[in-house]
């Protein structure tokens, strides 16, 4: 079967699973606003919703980049990214629907990583340097340029290319949802960003080891 084919078929399976388990999500969220249940969100619930759905769209696309290649430790890894980040995206998406807010934050200042009840510390203040710096907004976001070099990697290269990308696009987005794990107003908020984190570390940890695993093969 043609490559594209595959990873035609891939891409429809991921989606439409996603989309039934999505679609439960957002019926449940509009009945229990409906009753009454659900608080107005904070501002930190929605920039997060905002910020981090912005975040696992590249991430969905840099793990779909592998689906065409043979099975290995890393195409396994880059689907089950590519499955629980389409489900978590439209989470947040369906919230910001809910809420009557924009898919796309205002603009890309990170400030709002400020309004929390205790003062910024040394490495909060350290990771706001760094979106103030980085051209995304976000630091460890991959460039047009990295993106368009994954798609045209092949084998090992590819794979290496991924997990290195993958590894920054992790340590980037993580304290953006550990803070949201603290400060968001509305607890599925805070639910879905303590969820993040932890499958987070433990794919950064993953990585480690593929990237480790990899080096020892040699070229």
């Amino acid at each position: 079967m043609p490559r594209p084919r595959v990873v035609v078929l891939a891409l429809t399976a991921l989606i439409a699973s996603a989309a039934v388990a999505v679609g439960l999500r957002w019926h449940a969220a509009d009945q229990a606003l409906a009753a009454g249940t659900v608080r107005e969100p904070g501002v930190v619930d929605i920039r997060f919703a905002q910020f981090m759905s912005q975040h696992h769209d590249q991430a969905i696309r840099m793990a779909q980049a592998l689906l065409d290649a043979p099975a290995s430790d890393a195409v396994q890894l880059a689907r089950g990214i590519s499955t629980q980040q389409l489900l978590e995206l439209g989470e947040m998406r369906g919230w910001l629907k809910l809420w009557g807010q924009s898919s796309v934050p205002e603009s890309r200042s990170m400030d709002w990583m400020l309004l929390s009840d205790t003062a910024p510390d040394a490495t909060l203040r350290q990771y706001l340097l760094e979106c103030s710096r980085s051209a995304a907004g976000m630091p460890g976001m991959a460039t047009r340029a990295e993106l368009l070099q994954l798609g045209q990697a092949q084998g090992r290269d590819r794979e290496h290319l991924f997990l290195t990308l993958m590894q920054r696009h992790h340590e980037g987005g993580l304290p953006m949802a550990r803070f949201a794990a603290r400060n968001a107003r509305l607890p599925v908020v805070r639910e879905l960003a303590s969820r993040m984190v932890g499958e987070q570390v433990q794919e950064l940890a993953a990585i480690q080891v593929m990237q480790a695993r990899l080096a020892a093969a040699g070229p």
